[in-house]
């Protein structure tokens, strides 16, 4: 998690880390788009996007740096359950996988925006884990209008996080290596 103060030396590894978790974001705001038009015009096609988006958690969630291995845990954890159950809800012709599927990727989603909103000291950030449990619930409910702008808005944050993020130095992600818990 950044701390300005803190100029750690990065490898490969570090710099390989921190441009899969900027191109997560990338893919992730560009999936929450994608699901909002699916909404609208495929509403019950969007199990297909929810591919994307997936990949979009898994790269962020595999480069995360957060100091506190539990919530770590927990939020790589629920990108992989989301993940799983993707791939379960594209096996399957129910719908039950990819509502669970979409739920346990809002949970990582909504950490990293959560966690972003801090190191970048934008409050407003904080709102896109509210829209992407009210989107969750309206597609739920196959309310696809409420659904649709849920996710535009969320969008449009993330994407914006992603072009805050692309513009900071690299060493900011990382911030300082001794207060990891490994």
């Amino acid at each position: 998690m950044a701390d300005t103060g803190v100029k750690e030396r990065l490898d490969a590894w570090d710099k390989l880390s921190i441009l899969l978790y900027r191109c997560g974001m990338i893919l992730t705001g560009v999936s929450l788009l994608l699901l909002a038009a699916q909404q609208i015009f495929y509403p019950y096609w969007f199990k297909h996007s929810l591919v994307f988006l997936s990949l979009g958690a898994l790269l962020q969630a595999a480069s995360l740096h957060i100091y506190k291995k539990s919530v770590r845990w927990i939020l790589v954890t629920s990108c992989w359950i989301g993940v799983w159950l993707v791939g379960l809800s594209l096996a399957t012709s129910g719908l039950l996988a990819a509502y669970l599927s979409m739920g346990a990727l809002f949970i990582t989603l909504s950490g990293i925006a959560y966690k972003e909103s801090f190191c970048f000291s934008l409050t407003y950030l904080k709102v896109i884990p509210l829209l992407l449990v009210l989107s969750w619930f309206a597609v739920l409910f196959a309310q696809v209008q409420w659904a649709a702008g849920g996710f535009s808005l969320a969008a449009f944050l993330y994407l914006y996080m992603a072009w805050k993020k692309i513009h900071m130095p690299l060493f900011y992600d990382l911030g300082d290596r001794k207060k990891y818990q490994i």
